[in-house]
């Protein structure tokens, strides 16, 4: 008897030990480059609700651009995805038989993102073709006023207080206005000359005076400073790239806007004298609409956009005030996910797009705001499509390749200096499972790190099918 129980010992001992869920992740906490992080996990079964896997759950950190996850959920379940914003054209005064018109041209900007922007649905340029066409076709050959661009839906500031000094001079920390236009930046094209850099090309053309003096060195560290249109760049570009592009933020659309479409109008021969008229009455012409908010949201998060995100957050607060401002979008935010089982305890939230470093949630609250939209009839299935595709697309292209799973998995990353997330959703033919994953203050390379958590929801994912 003693024999037959040892021998059922060493047979047993000898199998292997297949990990459960949560000592994997119990495992990936453990590592030494992880001794100094900040970390928060949070896995669950979106049908059942029921927690896979979790680690520090309710400890708020740093969430970098996945908060554009909250923001975006929020605005697809409050709007739907067909919802479009409106860019008003009018006019003051009268049109007289002279072909003259006696008043201003006037824009209310709508918060519309994609007004211009490289990656709307339209043409860049459909929008001043639209004003040119209505403007022929009321014969006015003249315009005694002025183009006036009303920005007053959003409240000031167009920048979060938040923001690094640093970021703002980059497109993703460029300002957002109720008139945003051409995704509100410059492209700089650059080219080695054997010594410095030489500017080769300015998108838009003869809009911006660029002076550089860039040299090579071991990694970008670039300086820009900005005034009025004129652009003063130095600082060093990594040796081995004899090309290279900036894009750098514009403080004005509105006056990018105005001489774009003052050139059209030379160009259709129609005058713009300048007159101040003062108070007129308006005339609407047109209501010129956004992008529908579903493509806006798609766009956003596989480009991870932060002025799309910022519009979007102010567009929340449009929901119960006249004016958007960021404080009353997160206000919004707030209150909506107190519905659900998100404790605003666990939610720091300083913008929409990420940008602040003292945003800062709990990976419960977040895995909340995916579950949640996740099971939401309407635009469940949809949100989850404008998540970028592991493998695929976006940031996360390269993390998982596409295939190495058997289910789809599909992630919005976030990433700044010592902080690294993703949050988004696995799907199986039977279950789906909302993932949220946050690490601050790492030790490895970023690369590493992301091989590590490549390693983890391989696991951990590879369970669930």
């Amino acid at each position: 008897m003693a024999k037959r129980i040892l021998l059922f010992f060493l047979i047993f001992s000898a199998l292997p030990v297949i990990a459960t869920t949560q000592q994997i992740i119990d495992k990936f906490v453990s590592d030494p480059d992880f001794i100094p992080s900040s970390i928060g996990i949070c896995i669950t079964d979106v049908k059942t609700g029921e927690t896979i896997a979790s680690y520090n759950e309710r400890q708020a950190v740093i969430p970098a651009s996945t908060i554009k996850v909250i923001t975006t959920a929020t605005a697809l379940r409050l709007y739907r995805p067909s919802f479009c914003l409106y860019t008003t054209v009018g006019h003051t005064g009268t049109i007289d038989e002279t072909e003259t018109l006696h008043g201003d041209l006037v824009i209310h900007g709508g918060g519309d993102p994609s007004l211009g922007s490289a990656y709307r649905c339209r043409h860049t340029e459909d929008f001043i073709d639209q004003i040119i066409q209505r403007i022929l076709s009321n014969h006015i050959k003249s315009i005694k006023g002025r183009i006036v661009v009303d920005n007053s839906l959003f409240d000031e500031p167009a920048i979060s207080p938040k923001w690094m000094v640093e970021d703002i001079a980059w497109d993703y920390g460029t300002g957002c206005h109720a008139f945003s236009y051409k995704d509100n930046r410059i492209e700089i094209n650059l080219r080695y000359n054997g010594k410095s850099y030489d500017v080769t090309g300015v998108n838009p053309p003869n809009r911006f005076v660029v002076e550089t003096s860039l040299t090579k060195g071991e990694k970008e560290n670039i300086t820009v400073k900005c005034e009025n249109n004129r652009y003063t760049i130095s600082g060093t570009i990594p040796k081995r790239k004899d090309r290279y592009r900036l894009y750098l933020s514009i403080a004005r659309p509105d006056s990018l806007f105005i001489t774009d479409l003052q050139e059209k109008f030379q160009t259709a021969g129609i005058e713009v004298k300048n007159s101040n008229l003062g108070q007129l009455p308006e005339t609407t012409w047109f209501h010129y609409p956004s992008d529908y908010l579903g493509d806006i949201v798609h766009s956003l998060n596989v480009r991870s956009d932060n002025l799309y995100a910022e519009s979007v957050l102010r567009l929340l607060s449009l929901s119960d005030h006249e004016k958007g401002s960021a404080e009353k979008g997160i206000d919004i935010i707030r209150k909506y996910w107190q519905n659900y089982e998100a404790d605003s305890l666990e939610l720091f939230m300083y913008d929409g797009s990420g940008l602040a470093r003292n945003n800062k949630v709990s990976a419960k609250y977040l895995n909340c705001v995916l579950k949640e939209t996740a099971r939401d009839s309407l635009i469940g299935e949809y949100f989850v499509q404008t998540l970028p595709l592991a493998g695929k697309e976006g940031s996360v292209a390269t993390i998982i390749k596409h295939g190495e799973l058997p289910g789809e998995l599909r992630l919005k990353s976030g990433s700044m200096s010592d902080v690294h997330a993703y949050a988004g959703y696995y799907t199986t033919p039977q279950n789906r499972y909302a993932i949220v994953v946050m690490i601050n203050n790492y030790t490895c390379t970023r690369a590493q790190l992301k091989q590590k958590i490549s390693t983890l929801l391989t696991q951990v994912l590879s369970k669930k099918e």
